[in-house]
């Protein structure tokens, strides 16, 4: 259930979100007063695959579900789902590109969106701040690098493995 008493986030609120982390709590303050509540009904997009939109949504409350289009096929998959104190469209802070996914509410949520060009300007006030913040975003991206290498790997020996396995139990069929 969404609060209805819920207008904005507390600093204590955004020292929780990572990729806040490297800025000083008058700085969150600050940041704060550049952002608005936004709800959105169960079922309805916050967020559509390839749309020119560019901004920021911390989930308050309730949960997303994240889905992409294969573009092959058209075919569209659950890629994960995201839950009060989760974050998505941090990419458009950085880039001008479409949105990479479909967001869609899962249940009635309540959003802190943060715009691109407010969040600009926020980092722009301060050379520090914002080599603090891309720094910070460079390691996150590294981590999310690393994990998904890992991954790769795995899926890639299982898949060889699965491969050879059907080969050779072709052979001993034959």
């Amino acid at each position: 259930m969404v609060d209805p008493n819920f207008t904005q986030p507390s600093v204590q609120w955004l020292r929780e979100i990572k990729l806040f982390a490297p800025f000083t709590n008058p700085e969150l303050d600050a940041l704060l007063k550049l952002g608005n509540a936004r709800d959105f009904e169960a079922y309805s997009n916050v967020v559509v695959e390839g749309e020119f939109s560019w901004g920021l949504f911390l989930i308050a409350e309730g949960a997303v579900g994240v889905f992409k289009k294969n573009p092959s096929t058209e075919e569209i998959y659950d890629v994960g789902e995201l839950a009060a104190g989760s974050y998505f469209g941090e990419m458009s802070l950085v880039d001008d590109q479409p949105r990479s996914a479909t967001v869609r509410a899962k249940s009635r949520c309540r959003t802190f969106f943060i715009s691109k060009e407010a969040f600009k300007h926020f980092l722009n006030e301060s050379g520090d701040r914002k080599v603090r913040f891309y720094e910070s975003c460079v390691k996150d991206l590294v981590m999310r690098l690393r994990e998904l290498d890992g991954s790769y790997v795995v899926s890639q020996y299982q898949l060889w493995q699965t491969a050879v396995d059907r080969m050779r139990s072709r052979k001993e069929s034959a």
